[in-house]
């Protein structure tokens, strides 16, 4: 075996590489102590922020930033009362929000989610896989029963907006408020399937996307508002 040919980092690369799984080590030992201390922090109502949660690309993870995580949060606050469920569907950054500006409403809002880290929230996570619209656990007792839903489908297809508003349909009550997350391309996909209209509130990212996401919504309320 020639060792000339086995390929090498520069001292550049190997430094960052380094970087990185430091970073990435320091992150995974918060998490694990946010976990082991979980019932003491929900307890004492402290507040939890994305940044014990790393993105995963493979999972099409994209973090919303503070001020579009808390936008959504309100809406969902401002148009429900005490006891009205809200769902947060693949939309975590919003549910965190929601949980630090209301931690008196924890019990109203769930998670659904397919990354299993966000187990951590214990009663309120649902397991959800939007390949299995009806699939989740609790399918059935929660038919109907959510007030408000927000939704953040994962992946820009017509088969992910699709199956997940499979699932709106199922959970939402009558009279439900649904404000969806996705690309612009989804505009008349989202109209058609749920009556969704898209909004003049354009959700950001943390890292930034190169695709352009729209706000789409069933509702207008004070500072949320159609925008044709």
């Amino acid at each position: 075996m020639d060792y000339d040919d086995i390929p090498t980092l520069s001292a550049d690369a190997l430094a960052a590489l380094q970087s990185f799984m430091s970073e990435k080590q320091e992150l995974d030992d918060r998490f694990a102590q946010l976990q082991e201390n979980a019932d003491e922090v929900f307890r004492n109502n402290q507040r939890i922020t994305m940044d014990y949660f790393q993105e995963d690309w493979q999972l099409s993870q994209f973090w919303y930033d503070d001020v579009t995580a808390e936008f959504i949060a309100m809406r969902a606050l401002k148009n429900t009362k005490s006891g009205d469920k809200i769902a947060f569907i693949s939309s975590p950054t919003a549910y965190v929000a929601f949980r630090n500006l209301a931690p008196e409403r924890a019990d109203d809002a769930y998670v659904f989610e397919f990354d299993k880290r966000f187990e951590l929230f214990k009663e309120q996570f649902v397991f959800y896989d939007f390949n299995k619209p009806l699939g989740f656990a609790r399918a059935d007792e929660m038919k109907e029963v959510f007030r408000f839903i927000v939704a953040d489908p994962p992946f820009l297809n017509e088969d992910c907006l699709s199956q997940t508003m499979e699932t709106v349909k199922h959970i939402g009550a009558e009279d439900m408020m649904l404000m969806i997350d996705t690309g612009a391309v989804m505009e008349q996909l989202a109209e058609k399937l749920v009556g969704a209209r898209m909004t003049d509130f354009h959700p950001a990212h943390r890292g930034g996307l190169s695709n352009e996401f729209r706000c789409y919504s069933t509702f207008e309320d004070n500072e949320l508002k159609w925008s044709n």
